[in-house]
Order: structure tokens, then sequence, then C-alpha cells
């Protein structure tokens, strides 16, 4: 029995393009060791009001407000069931009424999020998150007798916010659904909320596209709820999406990216159909990700030292790439239920680890692979090395 000692030196793995840079689901974690750089902007623009009981009003003419966010974020996979990540956000807002107009521009708040992931069940993958952002600002609050200057404008609901999310994603060959509901306790003193999403994403080569819905309800706990017109003013300009009474709103959304090599981009637009204590309008976004790949359970396998028994080669591949035979059988102590490791190699000692399996059926000299998994979208040739254990 020949014992080849193979080391983590001798191999190379190359980075899968699409999987390195996938659009990731809510509940699909970084691997461990592995950073995601996201940064994006958004822009809105306001073209209704939705009061405390849905009804829309449209904007007069001359009434505009719209805001620019811009974000940038980075996640760390801190194991392979935990990813933390910091965020950061530079908000411009500006409000025209009656051709008197008020701007600003800062940075708007900062914020963490962990998440953790449970084992997955079969092609679902599940995850619960906790999250905590503060504004970097602080609003004035006039009484209701008292109108805010009019050159004056907040940058959005100031003070801390926090909340919990459970995610679920759930894989199939081309399609993923991802779905998140969370409780949050928004900040400015507003009611507590049930925040949702449910988004499907159909995955070509490298392009996605995507669609969904997502929005939140009230948990009516405004103190104001009875006695709305009580509520302290704050400098908002012409916008209901500040210093709300119990808001909720409805937006459906569509999108696409497509992944290059460890960079992603994408693209989306939404409205905002339905809501109360809110606005109507419409959100175009574009953001761009970079992502390592980090510590993945194939380089694992491939870096860690391991015992190979037998040391043989692929002589023939079935028809729909099920099965292969290879060189080595029960002169070479090949059992049946042995498993083998299939790589490619070349001239220069490089390695890469295709797939595994087990055997299926064992002769004098040879014997049938049945493979149970694949590590990279190489197509297996006779001659690949076949090392089994």
């Amino acid at each position: 029995m020949r014992k080849i000692l193979i080391s983590a030196a001798l191999f190379t793995l190359s980075a899968n393009t699409w999987s390195a840079t996938l659009h990731r689901g809510g509940a699909e974690l970084l691997n461990p060791g592995a950073y995601a750089i996201n940064t994006s902007a958004m822009f809105f623009q306001t073209s209704a009001y939705y009061d405390l009981g849905g009804i829309e009003t449209a904007k007069a003419d001359g009434v505009k407000y719209k805001f620019i966010d811009i974000d940038f974020s980075v996640s760390y996979g801190v194991s392979k069931n935990l990813e933390i990540t910091a965020f950061g956000r530079f908000r411009n807002v500006s409000s025209t009424a009656n051709e008197v107009a008020a701007k600003k521009s800062g940075p708007e708040s900062a914020a963490v999020e962990a998440k953790y992931a449970f084992d997955p069940v079969g092609s679902a993958r599940w995850a619960l998150g906790a999250h905590y952002r503060q504004t970097l600002y602080n609003n004035a609050s006039y009484d209701t007798g008292t109108l805010p200057p009019t050159d004056e404008i907040i940058l959005g609901d100031s003070g801390s916010e926090y909340g919990v999310d459970l995610y679920l994603t759930y894989l199939m060959k081309d399609f993923k659904l991802d779905a998140r509901i969370g409780y949050s306790s928004p900040a400015n003193n507003l009611s507590d909320e049930i925040t949702y999403k449910l988004e499907g994403i159909y995955r070509f080569t490298k392009f996605g596209l995507l669609a969904g819905l997502e929005g939140t309800t009230s948990l009516k706990k405004d103190p104001y709820t009875e006695t709305p017109q009580l509520k302290p003013l704050q400098a908002t300009g012409v916008t209901g999406l500040w210093n709300s009474v119990n808001r909720e709103n409805m937006a459906p959304y569509f999108g696409a990216n497509y992944a290059f090599e460890r960079v992603l981009v994408g693209i989306k637009a939404q409205s905002i159909i339905s809501g109360k204590s809110t606005d109507k309008g419409s959100l175009f976004s574009l953001n761009l990700v970079w992502s390592s790949e980090g510590t993945t359970p194939e380089s694992l396998k491939v870096e860690s030292f391991k015992e190979y028994q037998i040391d043989g080669s692929v002589l023939k591949i079935s028809a729909r790439g099920n099965f292969v035979r290879v060189d080595q059988g029960l002169s070479t102590d090949v059992e049946k239920g042995m498993k083998f490791d299939i790589y490619q190699t070349d001239y220069f000692g490089g390695n890469v680890l295709v797939a595994s399996g087990i055997v299926y059926e064992v002769g004098a000299d040879w014997s049938i692979i049945k493979l149970t998994k694949k590590y990279k979208e190489i197509e297996i040739k006779p001659g690949f090395a076949a090392r089994g254990y």
C-alpha cells in the first residue's frame, strides 16, 4: 500500500468567479476570513403624500423633496456561522416650496450588524441578525404653535435605532428566494415596527435579475396616535418621511446585477405604492460590491494535510459525467465504498480539486467512481489524478 502525503504547498485553488461575487441572500454569510466592501448611491424623490389614513395627496406644483444617500459598509466572516458588518451613511436633502429652498448635507449615521447562521436544512439557509444604528446629528423640536425656520431642514429621524431580523434564503438551480422579517425600534421616538422583504433572484452565468417587495408595518405605539396634531414639529421640509406618526409603506422593486471576477455591480428601481404618514415616491440605486473568497470548505479540503492510500489516474468518463473509471482496483487494495478525490494536474505541480466521489464498482485493476460533489466547473478528462483514501 503506497502512502502519499499531500501538503498544502503543492496545491493551487483558483477562485470560482460566480460564487465569489454572487448576489448573496440575507441568510448567506461570508466564508470565514472573507471580506466584502459595499458602496452604494441611492436617489429618492417624492411625488405625493400619504396621510394618517393612507389617503394620497399629490404634491402641488413647485413643491419638491428629494434626498441622496451614499452608503459604505465592510463585512467580515468571523466564522462559518458569524458575520459582522459596519456601516456608514452620508446624506444630502433638499426641499422646495413656494420658491423657498432648504438644503443640507452631512454624515447621517453609523451602524453595526451581526448575523448568526444556523445549519442548512436541505436547500434552505436560516440566519438571525441584530443591528444598531446611531445618527450623527440631533434634531430640534418646536411646539405645535411655533413653526420651524424656513431655512432649517433636518437630515432625517435623529437618535438611535435597534432591531432583530430573521432571514431565510432558499436555493434552487438557477433561482433563489430570499425573505426577511424583523422587529425595529426606530430613531426619533417613532413607533415600533415590523419590517419585511420578499425577493426572487434568477441567475444566469454572471448576470442576475431580481424582483421583490419590501415594506413596514407599524405597531401603532406612537404616543401621539390619538392626538397627532399635538406632536412637536421638526424642520422636515415638504415631506412626511420624517417625524411621522405610525408610518407604514409598501414598495415593490426590480433590478439586475452582473458579476465580474470579484466585483458585483447592481442596479435597482423601486416605487412606494401605498403607505400611511409617509411619502409616495420613486427610488433608484446603484451598488458596487467587492468580496474576497475567504476559507471555503473546498479550500480546507485542499489545504489540509491528507494521507492518500491510492494514487491513480482517470481512464474514462461516463456520458453524463456522473461516473469515472480509474486505473486502480483490487490489486492496489481499492475497496467498494472507498472515497476518491479527482484533481486537475499540470507539469508544474499545480493541483486543482475538481470533484469527489465513492467507489461504486471495483475490478482487479480498475474501479468505477460515482461522483458525489463537484467543486469546479471543469470538465473531467482522462489523465486527471484520482487519489483514494
